[in-house]
């Protein structure tokens, strides 16, 4: 028997049996996706190292845990912040003011300095030809418990409006 019999043979043989034409389809259709499926994984284990599948997940997992810890240490860090920022002096206002009648110049001042809590004090200078007096009252919730002069009230006033 010559190889074109031998042929010939099988040809016939595919043909007449349908069981048969149905298992190639099928070996064709798995051959393919055994060929698709060999390159994701390739794909896939083409990572960091190339070794392997589980080393890319490993050093994955490594960066997510580092990344999970930075994140902690972010919050914790922003968290002091926001805390610290609360009692930080964050407006500062100064009222220039004549405190006599013809003194001109306005070398007096009231100057507020409060957080955020409005927590702080009032600076007041009362200049006069021959001296100066400089004044410090306490401040709590933009309150004091000392009586505020009119320009030591509106520096309060200013600073809480520049927190706004």
């Amino acid at each position: 028997m010559n190889l074109q019999t031998l042929g010939a043979l099988a040809y016939a043989e595919l043909v007449s049996s349908p069981v048969l034409v149905v298992m190639l389809v099928v070996l064709g259709i798995a051959l393919i996706q055994i060929f698709s499926l060999s390159r994701r994984v390739t794909r896939l284990t083409r990572g960091v190292s190339g070794a392997s599948l589980e080393g890319t997940i490993a050093s994955l997992t490594a960066a997510a845990e580092k990344l999970e810890a930075h994140a902690t240490t972010t919050e914790v860090a922003l968290n002091n912040l926001d805390a610290r920022l609360t009692s930080a002096l964050r407006a500062v206002t100064v009222r220039r003011f004549d405190p006599f009648e013809n003194a001109g110049g306005q070398q007096s001042f009231a100057a507020a300095l409060v957080s955020e809590s409005g927590d702080g004090i009032v600076l007041s200078g009362i200049h006069t030809r021959d001296s100066a007096r400089v004044y410090a009252k306490d401040v709590k919730n933009f309150a004091s418990e000392r009586e505020l002069s009119d320009d030591e009230r509106v520096a309060l006033e200013d600073a809480r409006k520049r927190l706004s």
